[in-house]
């Protein structure tokens, strides 16, 4: 399992007669934690109002005015919205952030890379079936993330509004510094006459600060199909390169098309890759629900055995994999009944010996009446009476305190709508009176530096936020 392909001297190596344990090992320890997050709850379970009826809206006589605009400047209806900002559904990336606290804690530098690549993979699940558009953030928005039962903290703002720029970092709350995971996004979408494709720009770092190893990567595009006639679908699809900048250890993720010959989408294949361009491990799953590592030889049988099968599968196997999680009974798995073997590697044809790197936690069986949201993403814009009264001081400009948010959860589109009109308004006549008095806008709590190990600029925090001094905030509500 080890290599030395660009492992430094303090790592650990094992014997090949210890591989087939060590593998056990890391599938249980994996496994055990992703039952303890399965079994979380966030908070509120569901919304105050159900999803909006959108049946009635003419789609193609808004949607023929944003052809070839970018996807800030396009000004759409609120009934096309979820009850979310922007940085909130980009806080939603972090649900499984576990996996950091295992690559961390892994003395394997091919353990921390998979730990990695599952990571980067499971940013991408809470995405199935949310058809619509977050709201776009003001300029100067902030939102902040902690939650008693989770061991990390994260925190966003808007910093740019043309271009719409987001900052966000997450880390170990509490003083932690076991790792650091930080970066920008600008979602740059266009739509054509048939669909939208977004490519998320910016660069995505994490630290782990134990092992002086500094990880970055890019998100892949995503198309949105069919969006005047007919049933609105969207896919991944790219090639994401995770490279460890400390020992070259690479992770190679290709998110694959959509395949009209064997009906399979949302399918990831790759590769663990060491300094000398060496394949060490396979990687193969679905954004959707769950991603694998294989030992190379048996994962390179085992994709010419599936190009040999062909379109010859009654079902695909991620319509497998789907139910073999849906049947899982998360409050009944005690620690001590871990399986050595997941019984889904079976259901895949995946080779015994298969590691679990993640999977996604079961979808509520009501979720589409709720924007398709999970228990997690039900939890993100909750602020209660109790909350007020025993949680720290939020800033005014954190996403919560949106009205137009509020309202449209609240299942009142017509005062989402004035409220959605009026913070925009107001955020024009803010921009024109610092146009007139040349006034520069500054981030609250990032700043634009060149990344000390990359040379690209990148958004950093500065560090000042959790100190939760909230005078200089600006009015944006």
């Amino acid at each position: 399992m080890a290599s030395d392909s660009g492992a430094d001297d303090s790592d650990e190596f094992f014997d090949a007669e210890d591989t087939n344990q060590y593998v056990v090992g890391i599938h249980r320890d994996l496994v055990k934690s992703w039952n303890d997050i399965a079994k979380k709850k966030y908070g509120r379970t569901k919304l105050p109002a159900q999803t909006v009826d959108r049946s009635q809206i003419g789609v193609w006589s808004m949607l023929k005015q944003c052809i070839g605009k970018e996807l800030y400047r396009m000004t759409m209806p609120v009934v096309f919205n979820e009850p979310l900002s922007m940085l909130q559904r980009f806080a939603e990336c972090v649900q499984y952030a576990y996996l950091l606290d295992k690559a961390d804690e892994s003395i394997d530098p091919i353990v921390r890379m998979q730990c990695v690549a599952a990571f980067a993979a499971s940013t991408f699940s809470s995405n199935l079936d949310r058809i619509a558009k977050p709201f776009n953030p003001l300029l100067g928005e902030t939102y902040e993330f902690v939650h008693h039962d989770l061991p990390f903290r994260y925190t966003s703002e808007q910093v740019s509004h043309h271009p719409p720029i987001t900052a966000f970092i997450c880390e170990p709350k509490d003083g932690g510094n076991q790792w650091k995971y930080y970066g920008s996004i600008l979602p740059d979408a266009r739509f054509s006459m048939t669909s939208m494709q977004i490519d998320p720009k910016g660069s995505l770092v994490l630290e782990l600060n134990r092992h002086k190893e500094t990880y970055t990567w890019s998100s892949v595009t995503c198309t949105v199909h069919n969006i005047v006639v007919g049933k609105l679908w969207f896919e991944y699809h790219g090639t994401m390169e995770i490279i460890n900048h400390s020992n070259k250890i690479k992770a190679i993720i290709h998110f694959k098309p959509y395949s009209s010959s064997t009906k399979e989408l949302h399918k990831l294949e790759g590769y663990i890759i060491g300094a000398d361009d060496r394949k060490l491990r396979g990687l193969y799953g679905y954004w959707t629900d769950a991603l694998f590592s294989i030992d190379i030889e048996q994962f390179e049988a085992f994709l010419k055995q599936q190009q040999k099968n062909g379109t010859s599968a009654v079902i695909t196997p991620q319509e497998q994999l789907a139910k073999s999680t849906a049947a899982i009974d998360i409050n009944n798995v005690e620690e001590e009944e871990v399986p050595v073997v997941d019984p889904t590697h079976e259901l895949l044809n995946l080779p015994a010996d298969s590691i679990t790197l993640w999977r996604t936690t079961p979808r509520l069986d009501y979720a589409a009446q709720y924007y398709n949201f999970s228990l997690f993403t039900m939890a993100l814009n909750e602020w209660t009476e109790k909350d007020k009264r025993l949680r720290p001081r939020l800033p005014p400009t954190d996403c919560r305190f949106r009205p137009d948010i509020r309202r449209l959860e609240e299942g009142n589109i017509d005062q989402a709508a004035q409220e959605k009109n009026r913070l925009e308004e107001k955020q024009r006549a803010t921009r024109r009176a610092m146009e007139n008095s040349q006034e520069k806008w500054e981030p609250r709590w990032f700043s634009l530096v060149k990344h000390k190990v990359t040379g690209n600029e990148i958004w950093l925090s500065n560090d000042k936020y959790w100190q939760r001094n909230w005078n200089n905030c600006p009015d944006i509500y």
